[in-house]
């Protein structure tokens, strides 16, 4: 079965690098991700305390976690929204992201926010994903 989901570039849009403009879905089954935060997975403390790059690496790895518990991938993402509390320093280290949205990139929305839930946390992602029929839990 084909994936359900398909990248769509309007030519009367600029093209982004770090994210696609428009993805439709057709089908399969819709995966919603809380908003995850550099928390240990041991404990749901904080980790990482001002290192913007090391924070958007455990968030990914923490969406990868909550993709895996129901038979997604990244690949499957069709929307994150990103929180932060410092815009400049998460478009300088923004790139830690793609080793993990690597192709057919999600759709996307950057905010910067005073403070997140906890004084060390830096950056909040949530996500949208689309699992294909043939291969939802």
């Amino acid at each position: 079965m084909a994936h359900p989901q398909k990248v769509v570039q309007p030519s009367d849009l600029p093209v982004r690098k770090s994210h696609s403009q428009v993805v439709t879905v057709t089908g399969g089954t819709l995966v919603f991700v809380a908003g995850m935060t550099s928390r240990s997975e041991k404990d749901a403390t904080p980790v990482h305390s001002g290192d913007m790059r090391s924070q958007i690496r455990q968030v990914c790895e923490n969406i990868g976690r909550a993709l895996r518990a129901v038979g997604a991938d990244f690949s499957d993402v069709v929307k994150t929204t990103t929180f932060t509390t410092d815009v400049e320093e998460y478009h300088r280290v923004s790139d830690e992201r793609f080793k993990y949205f690597k192709r057919d990139l999600p759709t996307s929305a950057l905010i910067g926010v005073k403070r997140l839930a906890h004084p060390d946390l830096m950056i909040e992602i949530e996500a949208m994903a689309v699992i294909p029929a043939d291969r939802a839990k």
